[in-house]
């Protein structure tokens, strides 16, 4: 029986170390790809910000600056905004799309990368001009995208920013944050249509009480709103929806 039993255990020993090999060669493998996507998208939308921003306007702390939608749409016609963060987390471009799928996985640029774009739904006006414009982004493990909306968790990280700027091609708007909440992905949570002013009102006052922060900020009947949404690991299929005013700023 010894007989038997020591050449089966080698050789079971030497299959379990060649099968911890391929294990740790395969996810050195799938590491090096994700760094490199990560790289080459990070790449990518430096390139965008050099082409259409001027230079003195540095990343994210720009002021009144004036976007080159023009040189945007030569790289790609579905822009429609260019959205950016004071402490620069968020300075990208907004495209909207055929439909919600191809810009989960492609660049501004068209390339195929796992950051994909900052995208409008596609449901949307485009212009801004609905009571609810929503805009998605992935939530990027190296905090790109739309990463630092979960931020927004804490109070004290809003109280140091309170606002974000969106620049479009028909003018500009400061976006007065009020809400914060977690939602359901698995269902229509976040709202594009209402009946009427009263109905627009109570969502606005839902939203404020179920936030993550509180604001000081007031919508009325006659403001529009956005919504920037992300991923979040809450629950199953949980989401990141952060709630802001458009207020017009000057160019």
């Amino acid at each position: 029986m010894k007989h038997w039993e020591k050449p089966d255990l080698r050789r079971i020993l030497h299959i379990l170390i060649a099968i911890c090999i391929v294990g740790i060669a395969c996810s050195a493998l799938v590491l090096f790809h994700s760094s490199r996507e990560y790289a080459e998208g990070d790449k990518a939308y430096r390139q965008v910000r050099r082409t259409v921003l001027p230079e003195s306007a540095q990343e994210g702390k720009r002021e009144d600056a004036n976007i080159d939608f023009a040189a945007l749409k030569e790289i790609n016609p579905d822009v429609t905004a260019w959205l950016a963060a004071g402490d620069g987390r968020i300075d990208y471009p907004v495209v909207r799309g055929k439909d919600n799928d191809y810009y989960l996985s492609h660049l501004f640029n068209g390339e195929r990368n796992k950051l994909g774009a900052i995208f409008m739904d596609c449901r949307s006006s485009g212009d801004f001009s609905d009571r609810n414009t929503i805009i998605y982004g992935h939530k990027m493990k190296d905090g790109s995208m739309f990463a630092s909306l979960s931020n927004y968790k804490d109070q004290a990280y809003y109280d140091g920013h309170p606002d974000m700027m969106l620049y479009t091609p028909g003018g500009n708007y400061k976006i007065e944050l009020f809400a914060g909440t977690v939602t359901d992905g698995s269902y229509e949570s976040v709202r594009f249509n209402f009946k009427d002013d009263a109905d627009f009102l109570n969502y606005i006052d839902s939203l404020k009480e179920s936030s993550t922060f509180r604001s000081g900020t007031e919508v009325t009947a006659g403001d529009r709103i956005i919504t920037l949404c992300t991923c979040s690991y809450e629950f199953d299929n949980a989401r990141y929806a952060l709630f802001g005013k458009l207020t017009p700023a000057s160019r």
